[in-house]
């Protein structure tokens, strides 16, 4: 467990004694739910097909070409779907009824664009730059519960409530014990200042303990090393309900590989992430929502450097023990050239803002009306997903 002075020595040398302290405010929350969600971001566009490939899709094998997986090498979860090889602890969780794949899914945004896709995906608007706040960051407005994203800054889709923060382990070296000593003096005469060092002593104890190893390590956005220090925050008592998890490297252009390359090392991490959120949650994983979400798909056949490029429909995971799951939620539109939108992308059937709803809707408790009015304005006509859900 780190110290005081330890502690201070750390966010002294990170230059943030008087910056990232006051934000670090985690108060009890009275007769708050202790139903959990988790948020994992995949940035760069996950490929849908090669996560949850259509085996069973006459048109598969012909439009997927050099990136389509042979059937000896997926894992079937019924006649037409499969996961990745990667995706065993997904599979697993799936069989045992605790996962919903959700497929041929999208914002709408449909330009293609990294940064105007992740911001749509972000704020819950229908087109780029209409909010300057996150769907969560609004969710968290209108509650006392409180969200932390496992990031080096706050992202867009915890912006615009004061109960949403993030934290990351500082690389930085300490400094003098003269200087500790002046920095303890001066914050025991500022009680906001004293009180924030304490609160951010607490949230910097949760998450350095034994699955670091008691060691600083680099924060290189590992879904698995996140989600390590995801569990430690959600466990605490009277902490925080909402934690948001981002991954990079999804860009697959070129050498996209179909059981090797940096698409099955992506899903081999996200995949370990979620084995490790189960395992370690212990019961509350019974209480817990995780969901895996991307700013759009990837084109359906493979390009000249055996990649994918920027495409619009993709697949969308929700995971936890609260989940009533093991269906594939989709309006599957086919994989024929004619069937495809704009004759080269996955054509989205459903508005990933209808995961959204029903997650928040029947898992953490937010009534339709806040939903519609505070928190997804001016989309009453996308509804929520229903059944997500087993109480």
């Amino acid at each position: 467990m780190i110290k005081r002075r330890q502690f201070i020595k750390n966010v002294a040398a990170a230059g943030l004694a008087s910056q990232f302290l006051p934000r670090m405010s985690f108060a009890a929350t009275p007769g708050a739910s202790d139903r959990k969600f988790i948020l994992i971001i995949l940035r760069g566009a996950m490929d849908g097909l090669g996560a949850v490939p259509a085996y069973g899709d006459p048109a598969y094998a012909r439009q997927r070409g050099q990136i389509a997986l042979e059937q000896s090498q997926i894992l079937k979860l019924d006649s037409l779907f499969a996961l990745h090889p990667s995706l065993s602890n997904l599979h697993s969780i799936y069989r045992a009824g605790q996962a919903n794949i959700i497929h041929a899914v999208a914002s709408p945004y449909r330009a293609r664009s990294h940064f105007d896709g992740q911001d749509v995906l972000e704020t819950g608007q229908d087109k780029a730059f209409a909010d300057s706040s996150g769907w969560l960051g609004r969710l968290l407005s209108t509650q006392s519960k409180k969200g932390i994203a496992l990031s080096h800054g706050l992202p867009l889709i915890l912006r615009g409530s004061d109960n949403g923060t993030s934290w990351a382990p500082s690389r930085l070296p300490g400094v003098d014990d003269d200087l500790i000593r002046r920095l303890e003096k001066l914050y025991e005469k500022d009680p906001i200042l004293d009180h924030s060092l304490e609160q951010a002593v607490m949230a910097n104890n949760i998450a350095a303990s034994s699955m670091m190893g008691g060691k600083k390590r680099g924060f290189r956005q590992s879904i698995t090393l996140s989600a390590g220090h995801a569990v430690k925050f959600l466990k605490a008592d009277d902490h925080v309900n909402i934690a948001v998890l981002e991954s990079y490297g999804w860009d697959t252009h070129a050498r996209q590989g179909t059981t090797k390359g940096p698409l099955t090392n992506g899903l081999k991490d996200l995949d370990n992430g979620l084995g490790l959120i189960k395992k370690e949650l212990g019961p509350l994983w019974q209480k817990t929502a995780v969901a895996v979400v991307t700013e759009f798909g990837r084109t359906v056949w493979a390009n000249g450097n055996v990649g994918t490029d920027h495409g619009t429909g993709g697949v969308a995971f929700l995971a936890g023990g609260a989940v009533q799951g093991g269906r594939i939620i989709t309006d599957w539109p086919g994989l024929r050239t004619q069937d495809l939108y704009q004759e080269r992308d996955l054509y989205p059937t459903t508005d990933i803002r209808s995961l959204f709803k029903g997650i928040i809707r029947d898992h953490l408790m937010i009534k339709p009306d806040v939903i519609e009015d505070k928190i997804f304005q001016n989309s009453r006509t996308v509804k929520a997903l229903d059944g997500l859900f087993k109480i």
